[in-house]
């Protein structure tokens, strides 16, 4: 009684065609065609309605949610008068999820069927992974090597001292009397780092990369060496030029050197080219061992693919490939291997394949960075093209055909 009670309070939400989407996306129903609808809707869509389906997507919602549809189920509860047949849960607010899950956890705690409840727990939760975390740790040439705070998120360098973002200080933070050349800042899988250099240029290390620099930039110009991922917010000086020199899995350099700009550069040792994609300004791509006259221009919004010491331009939404960045995994039409390559790195896990074809399926989809891996796996798990078994710290994908 009290359940219908409030059934019948709850309003009929608009924007019905991506609700019943959401529905399907919830229920694993959804096709992949009708994912990358979604994945449409959600790029394009107004920051409220981003907000909503934020809502509706959150873990502990989703478990409310499963705990609910599975309760009313059982009472016989399955569509509500006015809402074309549909199922409630993907319409209502996590309020509404919240004050139903309540109501039906009681019923279901003084009954005395915690089976049930547990059963329900069992289908929603999976054998979890944690998602990464900041972290990382900055080797001078003496051999000296500082552990960065992981309850920080970035350090600012000066030719003397570092020091944290918020203006504090860890142990043994002083340069003075160190005859510091070059500094090494490194990440392992599942760390990330913000690095405030000498200069006032901003980087973001993703997991398993590393940049070696000075303390203190001298002479014609500012040059810094990458391996793996950075994305760099460049202070511009025309007279003492940015360069960052990366090498990739053909043991070819690149480098790219800015004008004003703000890039992401992909140099994973176990990518088949070195990727850099601008966001704003103007840079420019050459082979290391090419003179600067053979370089490329590169505008906002392309990316330029190095391989085999030849640079190739193309035209892009950025978005992707700095979904890292702003905290996302965001993949359109990628390589299951490609995606399973960022998901390694970032939750620290080993993956491996039942079958060699499955690293070749392509799949889209778009997931927060922050949530543990189950999100992720799920996101892929709704194609019905893979599935996945978690045991420990390794992936293993399986074909769901």
């Amino acid at each position: 009684m009290v359940l219908h009670c409030i059934l019948s309070k709850i309003g009929f939400m608009q924007r019905e065609e991506i609700a019943q989407l959401v529905q399907r996306y919830l229920n694993d129903t959804a096709t992949a065609e009708e994912l990358e609808r979604l994945n449409h809707w959600y790029q394009s869509a107004s920051e409220d309605n981003q907000v909503w389906f934020a809502e509706v997507r959150n873990e502990e919602a989703l478990l409310r949610v499963a705990m609910y549809s599975r309760i009313a189920k059982q009472l016989g509860i399955e569509e509500v008068p006015g809402n074309r047949g549909t199922r409630l849960w993907p319409w209502m607010g996590v309020a509404a999820a919240a004050a139903l899950a309540t109501i039906a956890f009681g019923l279901w705690f003084f009954t005395g069927d915690r089976e049930a409840l547990k059963q329900v727990q069992d289908d929603v939760v999976w054998n979890d992974i944690a998602p990464g975390k900041s972290g990382a740790t900055i080797t001078l040439s003496t051999g000296k090597v500082i552990q960065l705070s992981e309850a920080k998120k970035g350090v600012i360098v000066d030719p003397t001292s570092l020091t944290y973002d918020d203006g504090s200080k860890g142990t043994d933070f002083s340069l003075k009397t160190e005859t510091t050349v070059q500094m090494t800042a490194s990440t392992a899988n599942g760390q990330t780092y913000e690095f405030s250099l000498s200069d006032g240029t901003h980087v973001f290390l993703n997991s398993e990369s590393k940049i070696k620099f000075p303390a203190q930039f001298s002479g014609k110009e500012r040059r810094i060496f990458l391996q793996g991922e950075a994305y760099f917010v460049v202070k511009h000086n025309e007279k003492q030029p940015f360069r960052v020199e990366s090498q990739g899995a053909d043991g070819k350099s690149q480098v790219v050197e800015d004008i004003g700009t703000e890039f992401n550069i992909n140099a994973y040792a176990d990518e088949s080219s070195i990727k850099t994609t601008l966001v704003e300004g103007e840079a420019a791509v050459y082979a290391g061992a090419s003179p600067k006259s053979n370089a490329v221009s590169l505008k906002p919004n392309h990316q330029a693919s190095f391989a085999n010491a030849r640079v190739a331009i193309k035209a892009i939404d950025p978005e992707e490939a700095i979904a890292w960045k702003n905290g996302d995994f965001i993949f359109r039409d990628e390589s299951l291997e490609n995606i399973m390559q960022q998901v390694a790195r970032w939750y620290d896990v080993e993956v491996v394949y039942s079958e060699e074809k499955l690293k070749s399926i392509k799949l889209g989809g778009f997931v927060s960075r922050d949530k543990p891996i189950s999100a992720v796996l799920r996101m892929m798990s709704l194609t019905k093209r893979v599935k996945f078994e978690v045991k420990g710290k390794q992936i293993k994908v399986l074909s769901s055909l």
